[in-house]
């Protein structure tokens, strides 16, 4: 889970929580261990960060004409029956 910090907030920077960080304004921080999920889940659940959604990139396929080659001639010989 990815989070972006709305306002500072001085919170605990390891699993025991010994250590604390500053998480700084406008800054992204990737949560992806279950002591950081439940850091990132109360930030965001007090107003102090919002959840970054992963950005997606669409491929646009245009699709192509083909060309068919015109065979009249056997067109013409189905048609009008073969020449004697």
């Amino acid at each position: 889970m990815k989070i972006k910090m709305k306002e500072n907030k001085v919170a605990s920077a390891n699993e025991n929580g010994s250590a604390t960080m500053t998480y700084a304004k406008d800054s992204v921080h990737d949560m992806s261990s279950a002591w950081q999920m439940k850091l990132a889940t109360n930030l965001i659940n007090n107003g102090k960060a919002e959840s970054v959604t992963a950005e997606t990139i669409k491929k646009v396929v245009v699709d192509t004409e083909t060309k068919v080659e015109k065979k009249e001639k056997s067109l013409l010989k189905k048609v009008f029956g073969k020449k004697k």
